[in-house]
């Protein structure tokens, strides 16, 4: 029961409502005494969910001398009530947009856990009009569906994956490196050069992402990327090629979990 009504409230009823409601499901032709004696709600909250019930067009009145009620057809009642939560979610949307403006973000935005992290990601995928840059072990195939929509719509799609090889058509630039990797995930990614999402983690729980439209620190991973890039097709031209330039340094020498290293 606790489960039915947890889900007519998100459907837009008042939990008073929806005790009415199902009460009138289970006991049709009602009254509003006879309803007031079988739960446990005031009499004139149970006659102003009766009131808001037939607005909503989820009961029938059946006129007398003592108003009773019946449960409109369930599925034309639930088909109301969807078309009602989504007509008001196209309008919430549209009132925020209005007063949003698409403000600058400069903050830094903490995500924490993996479905948080995705989500974050599909939406900068989804939002993408011009570029996308992508740098790390990101398993592509979980989110192919939206890059190929992406790149359908002419966003330039940029990718240096280590690990896993891709050979996706809807990658504009593909480069891949043999870096030993591990279970452990790292990733850059620039989105229009107007945000980025730096995000590890080694499972659901570790996650953690930092999200931010800062554009100094959009530039420093954007420069990251395209670095990385630069050093790799020299590598690739160039197979003899030694790095002349170490500094010796801990960064260096650090191996990230993910089996990235500089």
């Amino acid at each position: 029961m606790q489960v039915l009504i947890a889900s007519l409230e998100k459907l837009g009823l008042a939990k008073s409502e929806a005790l009415v409601y199902i009460d009138i499901l289970q006991n049709p032709v009602s009254n509003g005494s006879q309803i007031t004696s079988r739960i446990n709600i005031p009499k004139p909250s149970v006659y102003l969910a009766l009131d808001k019930l037939y607005q909503k067009g989820v009961i029938n009145l059946i006129p007398g001398k003592s108003k009773q009620y019946i449960a409109q057809d369930p599925v034309v009642a639930l088909e109301q009530l969807r078309k009602d939560y989504n007509a008001s979610i196209d309008n919430t949307l549209q009132e925020i947009k209005n007063l949003n403006h698409r403000q600058s973000y400069d903050e830094f935005i903490h995500v924490q856990g993996y479905t948080n992290f995705s989500t974050q990601l599909l939406a900068m995928i989804n939002n993408s009009q011009k570029e996308l840059y992508l740098h790390g072990n990101l398993d592509l195939n979980l989110f192919r569906t939206e890059l190929e929509k992406a790149s359908s719509r002419g966003v330039r799609i940029i990718n240096y994956s280590f690990g896993a090889k891709y050979d996706y058509s809807f990658l504009s630039e593909n480069f891949h490196d043999d870096k030993l990797t591990s279970e452990n995930f790292r990733l850059l990614m620039v989105a229009d050069y107007q945000e980025c999402l730096m995000a590890e983690g080694a499972s659901n729980q570790d996650y953690l992402a930092i999200y931010t439209r800062n554009m100094f620190q959009v530039g420093l991973i954007a420069e990251n990327i395209h670095n990385a890039i630069y050093w790799l097709k020299l590598y690739q031209q160039n197979p003899g090629f030694t790095y002349p330039c170490r500094l010796e340094t801990l960064a260096e020498k650090d191996i990230h979990p993910s089996g990235y290293v500089i």
